[in-house]
């Protein structure tokens, strides 16, 4: 678990009451009531360096020993996890952009866009048992909202 006082731990549930969880090194969406899948207790921490009026947050899961990155490819941003531990990045040890996700806010959902690629958003995936993914979105949708319960 990320020792940093200012850390906080929150399940993070999409617009259809799915939360996100992990299986095989991928990030999932699912229904813990009926897909046998265990929410994850995401870590937040704010990126320091970057504009604080853009809400900057790193976003890190197995107790902040894997975050969120975004990774240009030739096909365009991808969403992967990598084993780089969320107090680092903090720290502000390596670059740290593509670990940043802009946390807009939607009322009470959020909607969480690449630092590294502006107009990509995290995604819920259109189908059951597909990976969490980055898309271009210029008007929000309910694939691209998401809610924080805070966890402990």
């Amino acid at each position: 678990m990320c020792s940093l006082p200012m850390a906080r731990y929150y399940i993070i549930k999409d617009a259809y009451q799915k939360a996100l969880y992990t299986r095989n090194g991928q990030l999932l969406v699912g229904d813990p009531d009926s897909e046998n899948c265990e929410p994850e207790k995401v870590c937040v921490l704010p990126n320091r360096g970057l504009d604080r009026s853009k809400v900057p947050i790193f976003l890190g899961i197995q107790g902040g020993s894997c975050c969120l990155a975004c990774v240009k490819t030739r096909e365009g941003p991808l969403l992967q996890l990598e084993d780089v531990n969320i107090e680092d990045l903090y720290k502000g040890g390596e670059q740290t952009t593509r670990f940043t996700f802009f946390q807009r806010s939607l009322g009470s959902a959020f909607r969480l866009e690449a630092a590294a690629c502006p107009g990509w958003f995290l995604c819920g995936p259109a189908e059951p048992q597909q990976p969490v993914q980055l898309i271009q979105e210029s008007e929000p949708s309910t694939r691209t909202e998401f809610y924080f319960e805070q966890s402990r």
